[in-house]
């Protein structure tokens, strides 16, 4: 249940993206800088009960965001693997590395050699290339996010129909070379005639958590978080962290 796309500016970059989770999950800890010995810095916010996180962002403008892949869940129709690693960890792994190839090579090795739920990742570089890494429960595949249809977007209720209700509003909002702006209204709609449709969602048992914003600049990478108030369905004020960007030697 999240929605997540991607912009290029003058001089800058954007993702952004929408995280929803149920009801009884802990509450999240907004983004902060990690300093790992002998690994690139990076900014994430954490998710408590995975100690995990749906995206983070590497000082060399490595982004990496995760969504569950509900559809192919639903195929699988076995239950949940009694040593599954959470599915949180894979962005963290991911901006281990310099580059999206290299953390490519890691995460294929990991999905064969430990159980994951299925899901997509998504690896998007401050040049603005990148990759979308499709794990089904048996077989990892990867295409390029020049290639990905926007939104991305995911939702374990109703799949088909909240997926082309929100890909309708995008055409809707968004034009062909996607503004800012646009794409933080679109982030922003809720629907309150369908309140579990729109990319800012409520359900009963569910709702959107949070916006996170990544901005990747010549030389300033920045990540922005706004929890969301699902009661008046508005994002509140937001909280931000910075680092230098590094260039690649």
């Amino acid at each position: 249940m999240c929605t997540a796309t991607w912009m290029e500016g003058d001089r800058f970059r954007c993702f952004l993206f929408n995280r929803d989770e149920r009801r009884t999950r802990p509450v999240e800890v907004p983004p902060r800088i990690h300093e790992p010995i002998h690994l690139p810095r990076f900014l994430a916010p954490t998710d408590p009960q995975s100690q995990g996180s749906w995206i983070a962002v590497n000082e060399y403008g490595l982004t990496a965001a995760i969504l569950n892949h509900y559809d192919a869940s639903t195929q699988m129709g076995k239950p949940k693997h009694p040593e599954t690693i959470s599915r949180g960890t894979l962005p963290i792994t991911a901006v281990a590395h310099k580059r999206a190839e290299q953390s490519i090579s890691e995460i294929a090795g990991r999905v064969q050699e430990s159980h994951f739920e299925p899901f997509h990742l998504v690896l998007y570089s401050a040049d603005g290339d990148g990759e979308l890494l499709t794990w089904n429960g048996s077989t990892l595949t990867n295409s390029n996010i020049t290639e990905v249809k926007l939104p991305l977007t995911t939702s374990s209720w109703k799949s088909n129909e909240v997926t082309e209700f929100r890909r309708d509003l995008y055409q809707k909002q968004v034009g062909i070379r996607p503004k800012l702006h646009e794409l933080l209204e679109f982030h922003g709609t809720s629907t309150p005639d369908q309140p579990a449709y729109g990319p800012a969602m409520v359900r009963d048992d569910a709702h959107t958590r949070s916006l996170t914003i990544v901005r990747l600049g010549g030389g300033e990478i920045s990540m922005r978080h706004q929890f969301f108030d699902p009661e008046n369905s508005t994002f509140l004020n937001p909280t931000e962290v910075r680092t230098p960007r590094k260039l690649f030697s």
